[in-house]
């Protein structure tokens, strides 16, 4: 139950021209094939291959990956279920394996965001300093 590797094979990202004080920003992931493998290093592993993509409503761009990353159990044969030309995962497996596209994709995207000048893909946080006289220490 552990992310051995997590790699991207494609990214794209385009800006339109458009302007919108008010920007809507759409995140989506799809696990697009798994296949079990075998490493010397790691073991077995499930290999997961993945798109994940970030849409800006009105259309200011839109930001494209795709990637893979290898998923390891220690008791793979129970996590994952062979149905033939499918696999069945458990929840555990699944959680675990979406959460980590999920925030390796978003890290990804925050770069690819600022380059093209895009909002960013999550919520940064903010400071809010009331109007008040706020002291510190001399550095020495």
């Amino acid at each position: 139950m552990t992310i051995v590797n997590f790699r991207l094979g494609k990214i794209s990202g385009i800006r339109n021209d458009n302007n919108a004080k008010n920007v809507e920003v759409i995140s989506n992931f799809k696990i697009a094939s798994m296949t079990r493998e075998k490493d010397k290093r790691v073991g077995d592993y499930l290999r997961v291959n993945f798109e994940f993509d970030i849409s800006y409503k009105p259309s200011l761009g839109r930001i494209e990956m795709e990637g893979s990353l290898w998923y390891q159990d220690s008791d793979l044969d129970r996590t994952v279920n062979d149905k033939g030309d499918k696999l069945e995962l458990d929840s555990r497996a699944v959680k675990e394996i979406s959460t980590a596209i999920i925030r390796e994709s978003l890290l990804e995207s925050l770069d690819i965001s600022k380059k093209l000048r895009l909002p960013a893909p999550i919520r940064l946080p903010r400071v809010n300093v009331e109007p008040k006289e706020v002291e510190f220490r001399k550095a020495s």
